[in-house]
């Protein structure tokens, strides 16, 4: 059972001035998760983009970025899973905003079918999900995701810290064995 309840984030499909949660979520997640915002999520038309990130890849020789586009899907409340009716024209709009890679930011699975043609496309750019399971991951891995999650999942993480507490200060010097 999740201990995240990502439901928590209000649909993205209903007018409540709250629609843009997600985005602004996944934007901020991503930035703890050490990704920089290249283009931040906006309202309206997107032509198939919700927001875009770069990746700093260090190597021997030199250092390169790799630009992400991002696309959320917010299917929590129905428990849908994110479908290949869902991400149409994965390459155009990859390349269209000069992406090399596509990270699906969703608060369900992707289906097999969707994971499947992704699969097909890694000759054109690279890819990767971060479904339910690893937001939850990511979150509650950092004491920055933590305070995020604070934020957004209020009741998820008292729950959380309700269940699984910190252990007990009982010493007043850290032990060691020398």
């Amino acid at each position: 059972m999740p201990l995240i309840d990502l439901t928590a984030i209000p649909e993205a499909h209903i007018s409540s001035g709250q629609q843009d949660s997600f985005e602004l979520f996944a934007s901020e997640l991503l930035t703890v998760m050490g990704y920089e915002l290249v283009d931040p999520p906006g309202r309206g038309a997107d032509l198939g983009k919700d927001l875009v990130v770069a990746e700093r890849r260090k190597g021997i020789g030199r250092e390169s970025v790799v630009k992400w586009l991002v696309s959320c899907k917010h299917k929590a409340h129905s428990g849908r899973s994110v479908g290949l009716d869902d991400e149409l024209n994965l390459v155009e709009r990859v390349e269209g905003h000069g992406c090399q890679g596509y990270i699906g930011f969703y608060s369900t699975l992707p289906s097999s079918s969707l994971v499947g043609r992704l699969k097909q496309l890694v000759s054109k750019f690279e890819f990767q999900i971060l479904d339910n399971a690893r937001i939850e991951r990511e979150l509650l891995s950092s004491p920055r995701g933590l305070d995020l999650a604070r934020r957004y999942f209020p009741l998820s993480v008292s729950r959380w810290q309700k269940e699984y507490p910190t252990p007990a200060d009982i010493f007043e010097d850290k032990p060691s064995i020398f």
